[in-house]
């Protein structure tokens, strides 16, 4: 009797595999290495652990992480096991976690820290155990995998329910056009409760190469100079607070570095570009699975080309999105809810154009326009004007009332140098953008309490509760 033919690739745990054909190939790195073959027995011992607690696949399991060893154990572990994996943020205080689960209706509940009271199940799991097995450990590509909770324009959150196949359509459009090899290393810089962090596992363990733990108890600069990390994502003023530091990268082994989360800076492009590193960029969404477009920087707002399995067309001014890496819907009240139109297609809310060679445009939220004076005004175009300018790192333009227009464009800047007069910015709106788009008020940046990104909708409110 001859052996069964394999399964393809797509069809079993990426693990599992370079466990079997590479086992001695570091797949983990924090304080301590792992290999593949280690961290394949790892997952075994915690899958059976998760099935003696009396968990099912198709189960929710809310999880409070960000990017430790143990999160990552546990949510490929939920890969294996069928369970929908439901990350939380670990800033959000015990009463507001213990109300997300039950808006998912989580069957059981794991945290390194305090697990709020509620009619789930509440882990103790031991994740140094060890456990040998054999075989390919076949996956189900439709079955639902995780709930990433965005706040998305609104402030509410929905639950973005993805598939398998979603993440491994993701993974290789990703590498299409982000070349990922094993020896590489991919640092996980963001948060496993954010798609684009919990994307470069699939990443990662598909390409058979290294996972970088993120470890804040040192500098990134220290990170990246003695470290074996090839990729990495950032956001802008990340990048110029390395640059300020004295990062090189020619002192490092960075490959590969995206940018994403906010408008790209000319000067820090440029910057980075003569130092020997061109840096790519990217629009992406929970709903598409992370990445939608990637490509080099091309001027404002140029995203690059949509990657293999993701389709973008413009309806109306607005970009719209399908492929495989579309969502599952969103989780409501039980429920599988997916809002697209007649030919399949989800519309963003995101304001934008396609060039005549095909590269996406991204001008902003159709949910940000405002109108002063009878004028539509795109903050966005604003802020990418600003962080054009050599002194600002960052900006962020919002609406406050006005008697005489109706609404005016205000200002936060964040320097990385030495400030500039505001009336040197105005001058440099003027020469590239309409006179009404110069704001009237300038205002220093807020603090964001560790957070990269300012709530847009916030910062509006507490301008004009101020008035």
């Amino acid at each position: 009797m001859t052996d069964p033919a394999p399964l393809p690739l797509a069809l079993r745990c990426p693990v599992r595999h370079w466990a079997q054909t590479a086992p001695e190939r570091i797949a983990l790195l924090g304080e301590q290495p792992l290999d593949y073959g280690r961290l394949d027995t790892r997952l075994n011992a915690l899958c059976k652990q998760l099935d003696l607690a009396g968990l099912q696949a198709g189960d929710r399991l809310a999880a409070v992480v960000r990017g430790a060893l143990e999160d990552v154990l546990l949510a490929w572990a939920c890969v294996r096991s069928g369970l929908v994996f439901c990350p939380l943020n670990p800033a959000f205080p015990l009463p507001r976690q213990a109300e997300l689960a039950r808006q998912l209706a989580v069957a059981a509940f794991w945290s390194a820290g305090a697990i709020p009271a509620g009619d789930w199940q509440a882990l103790s799991l031991d994740f140094t155990g060890e456990l040998a097995a054999e075989g390919e450990c076949p996956l189900a590509p439709d079955q639902p995998n995780n709930m990433i909770l965005t706040s998305g324009s609104s402030g509410a959150p929905k639950a973005v329910v993805h598939r398998l196949a979603n993440h491994f359509a993701s993974a290789r459009g990703s590498a299409s056009r982000i070349p990922l090899a094993p020896g590489d290393g991919w640092l996980l810089s963001l948060p496993l409760f954010h798609v684009g962090g919990y994307a470069i596992l699939f990443r990662v363990f598909l390409a058979g190469a290294a996972l970088v733990l993120d470890d804040r108890s040192q500098p990134l600069k220290t990170r990246l100079e003695c470290q074996s990390i090839t990729h990495l994502s950032l956001v802008p003023t990340q990048l110029w607070r390395l640059l300020a530091q004295g990062f090189d990268p020619g002192r490092t082994r960075v490959r590969e570095l995206l940018l994403g989360g906010a408008a790209i800076p000319g000067p820090l492009v440029n910057r980075l570009a003569a130092m020997g590193l061109v840096p790519k960029v990217s629009y992406g969404l929970s709903e598409m699975g992370s990445q939608v477009c990637t490509g080099q920087p091309a001027g404002a707002g140029v995203v690059g080309r949509p990657l293999p399995g993701r389709e973008v067309c413009i309806r109306q001014g607005e970009i719209c999105v399908r492929g495989d890496t579309l969502f599952a819907g969103y989780f409501q009240a039980g429920d599988l809810v997916l809002p697209l139109d007649e030919e399949g297609w989800f519309h963003t809310r995101d304001k934008g154009h396609l060039t005549p060679d095909g590269e996406l445009v991204v001008e902003g939220r159709l949910d940000n326009l405002f109108i002063s004076g009878g004028e539509n005004i795109q903050p966005e175009t604003i802020e990418q004007r600003l962080v054009d300018h050599g002194a600002v790192a960052q900006a962020l333009v919002v609406p406050v009332p006005s008697e005489e227009w109706g609404q005016r464009p205000a200002a936060f800047i964040d320097w990385h140098g030495e400030p500039v007069p505001h009336a040197e910015l105005a001058s440099w709106i003027r020469a590239a953008l309409p006179g009404f788009m110069v704001p009237d008020r300038w205002l220093p940046w807020p603090d964001l309490g560790g957070n990269l990104k300012p709530s847009r909708t916030l910062l509006a409110q507490s301008l004009r509760q101020a008035e």
